[in-house]
């Protein structure tokens, strides 16, 4: 790493720091100076230098879960959003906190206070963390090389990116020789890869390193699976190990008893929102406020998922199994709203309840639209290996009409990567998409499903 880089990142690494230690700095200084002095044994020297860094900790925790120091990847908008979220759980972390140290519930309105004005400060400085980065990393210049239309289409999104990326050049592969590749590579920054064979992938990846060339590719499914292989040594030769996505039985148990203690909590805590939201549904057309429909959970087991419904009455009274439209005119005024804020998916905590689902895990999906998308994709069926989930890879990072192919790509890497802490980043995570309205957007309208005509292997 060049003396340039080092400085680069040194540069990101104060910003950084500034942050979490003005955010840690302002509680500590609070807490000195007004809720220490509520509490009926103060705390002393130590005990005071132990709570700040507390403070650093969990503000550093929550904004990594949450993405707000990822200056340079997300938008500055996305980055203020996640760190209010982040800010707002820590508010919420002090207010339980002191409040058991006070053996009392504190006013909330102080916490208020130094949330808006910790949110005003976070808000600044993703303005200025990223106006530096882009000071420090001037675009890259780029060629991309793909295998086909839809893997083309699927890169529109770096040419959007014209902060990151100058795309010079795009070519595909049949088109561009290796020698040639090489040749265009000289006068660039960096390569994207997609849909390209692996053969053609590997010998460019492999040129890259050795010419100090960035190269990003769009990983297959295979290269997902391969991901969360094992190495192991097998007579002196590396090998990997893939097989189906099995846990070990402690993490299921686990998994499971959490999965029942957690969801009989939300249903006694949002059982009166519940109750308002079918009464809503029913009040708009009379008709049932719950709408029951077969899914699809593991090993391709059927069962019966509740929502509410957002629908009008008969949506599908032709016999067509559809996913919903961007202009949706089946979509109740009712139905708007709820689909907008989640309130939608409330009934599955029973299903969670019941065992069919887990809180985590592939969205479960409809038999008849599983059968669509594996006639032209096999390895749809692949997201069977473990229980259905509320939420998941998918909705964390994608969207409603995100194309299956990508859907089952982050459905496998979760998979790959199951963990009690990545369970818990996922639910925490799935907080914030609860606010972004663009990750209900519906399918086109010219579509039964969100897949393509046809899918690359």
């Amino acid at each position: 790493m060049d003396k340039k880089n080092i400085g680069d990142k040194l540069v990101l690494y104060l910003f950084k720091m500034l942050i979490s230690l003005f955010v840690a700095g302002s509680l500590y200084y609070v807490w000195i100076h007004y809720f220490n002095q509520m509490i009926r044994l103060p705390f002393f020297r130590l005990g005071n230098y132990f709570l700040a860094a507390v403070f650093f900790v969990v503000y550093i925790g929550f904004v990594r879960v949450y993405g707000g120091f990822l200056v340079g990847t997300s938008e500055v908008l996305d980055l203020i959003f996640s760190q209010i979220i982040s800010l707002g759980f820590l508010q919420c972390t002090c207010y339980v906190v002191f409040s058991l140290l006070s053996y009392k519930l504190l006013s909330p309105w102080p916490f208020v206070v130094i949330f808006l004005v910790h949110s005003a400060v976070a808000a600044l400085w993703c303005f200025c963390a990223d106006w530096a980065y882009f000071r420090l990393h001037k675009p890259k210049n780029t060629v991309v090389v793909f295998g086909n239309r839809e893997s083309y289409e699927s890169l529109k999104g770096i040419k959007a990116m014209k902060k990151r990326f100058q795309v010079l050049r795009v070519y595909h592969y049949e088109k561009m020789p290796l020698e040639d590749l090489y040749e265009n590579i000289k006068s660039v920054d960096a390569v994207f890869l997609c849909g390209v064979p692996s053969d053609y992938r590997n010998e460019v990846v492999k040129h890259c390193i050795a010419v100090d060339k960035s190269v990003y590719i769009k990983p297959k499914i295979s290269d997902t699976i391969i991901r969360g292989s094992k190495t192991i040594q097998m007579m002196n030769v590396p090998v990997y190990r893939c097989k189906r996505g099995d846990k070990s039985l402690i993490y299921i148990f686990v998994k499971r008893i959490f999965d029942i203690l957690l969801s009989l909590i939300a249903i006694i805590i949002s059982s009166p929102i519940m109750a308002g939201t079918a009464l809503a549904i029913w009040l708009y057309d009379k008709g049932t406020p719950i709408y029951r429909q077969v899914r699809l959970t593991k090993n391709g087991r059927e069962f019966e998922l509740i929502k509410f419904r957002s629908m009008i009455l008969n949506a599908e009274g032709d016999g067509v199994a559809r996913l919903a439209k961007d202009h949706d005119d089946r979509i109740t005024p009712v139905g708007k709203f709820i689909r907008k804020t989640r309130l939608d998916e409330l009934p599955q905590l029973f299903n969670i309840l019941k065992g069919d689902m887990s809180f985590v895990g592939p969205r479960p999906e409809r038999p008849e639209i599983a059968k669509q998308y594996e006639k032209d994709m096999p390895e749809f069926a692949l997201r069977l290996q473990v229980k259905a989930g509320l939420t998941g890879y998918a909705q964390v990072y994608g969207k409603y009409n995100t194309p299956p192919y990508d859907k089952v790509q982050m459905d496998l890497m979760y998979i790959a990567n199951q963990s009690f802490i990545e369970d818990l980043k996922l639910m925490l995570m799935t907080f914030k998409i609860m606010f972004i309205s663009s990750s209900t957007e519906g399918v086109s309208d010219d579509q039964t499903t969100a897949g393509k005509k046809k899918h690359h292997p």
